[in-house]
C-alpha cells in the first residue's frame, strides 16, 4: 500500500513524504471506513509494508491510498489535489456502502471465510404509551 500511495502522490524517489506519515494516514483511512461501515470493525491496521488490506473488496482497496494521498497533499498545502483525492475517496466509499446495502457486494471475513452481517439493526417502538388529558398513562 505504501508503494501505491507513493505512486498516486508521484513520490517516485521516496523523498517527499515520510513512510510513517503514509502509514498513519492509511490507518486513518481504515478508521474512516469503519466509521461508515461498522461491520468492518475487525479490520486491522497496517503496520508493516507487507501487510495486506483485509475485508475490503479488491476493487476498493485503492480507497486507502486515495485517502492517504489526500491527507499528505493537505499537509503539504496542495489543497486542490487534496480535495480531488478526498472527494474520490468519499464518493467511492459511499458507492461501496450502497452496494453492500443493496446486496451487490458481500464482505468476507478473511479468517473464517464467512460472509459478514452488514445489515443495520433498526430500532423500533414495541409499546406506545401516552398520557391522556387527565395525566394517566394509556397504552395503544
Amino acid at each position: 500500500m505504501i508503494r501505491k500511495v507513493r505512486a498516486h502522490a508521484r513520490d517516485f524517489n521516496d523523498t517527499i513524504f515520510r513512510k510513517e506519515d503514509i502509514t498513519m494516514f492509511l490507518n486513518e483511512a481504515i478508521d474512516r471506513i469503519i466509521q461508515v461501515l461498522p461491520a468492518l470493525n475487525n479490520m486491522p491496521y497496517l503496520v508493516s509494508e507487507n501487510d495486506i488490506v483485509e475485508y475490503i473488496p479488491r476493487e476498493y482497496v485503492h480507497l486507502l491510498a486515495n485517502y492517504s494521498v489526500a491527507r499528505l497533499y493537505s499537509q503539504d498545502e496542495r489543497h486542490y489535489e487534496a480535495t480531488t483525492f478526498m472527494n474520490e475517496f468519499e464518493l467511492k466509499l459511499a458507492e461501496l456502502k450502497e452496494k453492500i446495502e443493496n446486496g451487490e457486494v458481500e464482505i468476507i471475513d478473511p479468517h473464517t471465510g464467512d460472509v459478514l452481517d452488514t445489515s443495520i439493526a433498526i430500532d423500533y417502538v414495541t409499546d406506545n404509551y401516552f398520557f391522556n388529558r387527565r395525566g394517566r398513562v394509556e397504552g395503544v
